[in-house]
């Protein structure tokens, strides 16, 4: 991690304060901001950094696959459980399992991580014994998980469980002044950026974060012809989809289009927000004809609404009805 700003430095502070808790971390902040490199930074300078660091993205394992996954199987669990298989809580004993995206978990799951949290003992599917468990629990997220639990959607006492102490990973449009150590860092001395185009970075906001930094920059890699990275070489996000149209974007449905990059982290949920701007300016502000828009099935409703909130990319369609009601006028 780089940066010099105040707002870093105070985070340096949290995550060595971090390395000496004994209980659950959970880490906040925005998509690419670098919570992964947080929870590895607290690892290292914890105790247990000799055991195993165990990375897993929950929003990318599906709901029949993350209990497995994290908890094991034994043999004749389910039809394709063959062997025994530990999970991935047992990998990391005696080291540091990082939850990432743990909004994007099931009540049922929830109930269940409760569970090993409180008892430090894991059972595999289809076990009747428990085994004893010494990991350092790290959780992240994008979401406000108080809100997730004042409208019910995550458990409160699964939050305070992981809420033990907390670090708030800042979004890189608060600490601008760190552009020119990422950017150089990115770089590695394969070329150098003018001022022109630092200025016109640092007029970024970066929906993306890091991450997104990371991107722009590696572009410019190979598109800028000399040894330089001038401003005529810097093409940011905004300017490259602003006169994209959603008959360009959804390809063929809003699920391979969007939800699947979105996964895979080729695009930000700003690309996405922007997207649904777009298309509720289409509807008027309908969100069920969206749907059909983004060429999903009716039934597909209810999942593209939760998809949205899980996502934070709800948009208040209000304003686009008030609009279409003013164009009669």
């Amino acid at each position: 991690m780089i940066g010099k700003t105040e707002l870093m430095l105070r985070m340096f502070e949290r995550i060595r304060a971090a390395a000496r808790v004994t209980g659950a971390i959970l880490i906040t902040g925005e998509t690419g901001t670098g919570k992964e490199l947080v929870a590895r930074a607290v690892h290292e300078r914890a105790e247990t950094h000799g055991g195993k660091f165990v990375a897993v993205d929950c929003g990318a394992l599906p709901e029949d696959l993350i209990e497995s996954e994290l908890f094991g199987y034994r043999r004749g669990a389910f039809t394709t459980a063959v062997i025994d298989k530990p999970g991935l809580f047992e990998e990391a004993d005696g080291g540091t399992i990082f939850l990432d995206e743990i909004a994007n978990t099931s009540r049922r799951f929830q109930a269940k991580l409760l569970r090993v949290l409180q008892e430090k003992q894991v059972r595999r599917l289809g076990d009747i014994a428990s085994r004893n468990i010494d990991v350092r629990v790290v959780a992240a997220t994008n979401c406000e998980l108080s809100t997730l639990v004042r409208k019910g959607d995550f458990r409160e006492d699964l939050y305070y469980r992981l809420n033990v102490f907390h670090i708030q990973v800042p979004p890189l449009r608060k600490r601008l002044e760190d552009l020119p150590l990422l950017v150089e860092h990115i770089l590695q001395g394969r070329k150098t950026i003018s001022g022109g185009a630092m200025v016109k970075l640092q007029g970024y906001s970066f929906p993306g974060n890091v991450r997104e930094l990371q991107s722009i920059v590696e572009s410019c890699v190979y598109i800028a012809a000399g040894a330089e990275i001038e401003e005529r070489d810097l093409v940011l996000p905004s300017e490259a989809h602003r006169n994209e149209d959603l008959d360009t974007t959804i390809k063929s449905n809003f699920w391979e289009s969007v939800a699947r990059p979105l996964a895979d982290r080729t695009i930000t949920r700003h690309h996405v927000e922007m997207m649904i701007r777009q298309g509720l300016q289409q509807t008027g502000g309908s969100y069920r004809r969206l749907v059909n828009l983004f060429k999903m099935p009716d039934s597909d409703y209810k999942r593209f609404m939760d998809f949205l909130r899980r996502h934070n990319c709800n948009v208040d369609f209000r304003q686009y009805r008030r609009g279409k009601e003013n164009s009669r006028d």
